[in-house]
């Protein structure tokens, strides 16, 4: 008698430790199951809950060709100024060269016009003649001409007049150039210093005869 109670009581704790178990491995599933959102479960993988959107590659490439052709447009804006000023750079400097120069040409004018044309200074009259041709060849290559201003009407633009005189050519017209002007490019390098023709002036209308 003594054995089959012995046996009845180890059935009963084979049987209460086998229900402990099953109670504990069911509250463990359980709770791990809880700790795993659906939303991270795809098919058996756990993923973040946010994913990445997919790069497209045809608006980046249409970025960066806009991008490029911007690029490209203010490369040749910036090359066209800078070739603006260099050629600005230049003409100031080409018209200060030809300003420095023109008194040169003046005392050659002002020698010439009153060497003797005779005797010994005949060679150096020659000489300083052609230097003064030299000078105008000079001039016309580098696209400096003369202003035309004996003979026709005062031009403000081209002559600056210095005195009015009385003249048989009609009032207004360039009578005397006391310094020849130039135009270099379009460009008024000097004007010509000239006298101006006032007309004549009407004779004195005489008294009646008392």
């Amino acid at each position: 008698m003594g054995d089959e109670a012995k046996r009845e009581q180890d059935v009963a704790t084979d049987s209460v430790a086998e229900e402990t178990v099953e109670s504990v491995s069911g509250e463990d599933d359980a709770n791990t199951a809880e700790s795993i959102p659906e939303t991270m479960v795809e098919e058996g993988n756990v993923t973040s809950e946010e994913t990445e959107p997919a790069v497209n590659w045809q608006e980046v490439a249409e970025s960066r060709y806009d991008q490029l052709v911007r690029l490209q447009a203010d490369f040749e804006n910036f090359r066209r100024r800078v070739d603006r000023e260099r050629e600005e750079i230049q003409g100031h400097v080409a018209e200060r060269l030809l300003r420095d120069l023109l008194p040169v040409f003046d005392n050659l004018e002002r020698a010439l016009k009153y060497m003797p044309t005779e005797g010994e200074a005949k060679a150096w009259r020659v000489g300083v003649e052609m230097t003064l041709n030299g000078f105008l060849e000079a001039f016309k290559r580098l696209g400096v001409t003369p202003i035309a201003a004996i003979g026709t009407p005062f031009d403000p633009r081209f002559h600056e007049a210095v005195q009015r005189v009385e003249s048989a050519e009609p009032e207004g017209t360039v009578v005397e150039e006391l310094q020849r002007g130039f135009v270099w490019n379009d460009r008024v390098l000097r004007a010509s210093l000239v006298k101006v023709s006032m007309g004549l002036e009407p004779p004195e209308e005489s008294s009646p005869a008392e």
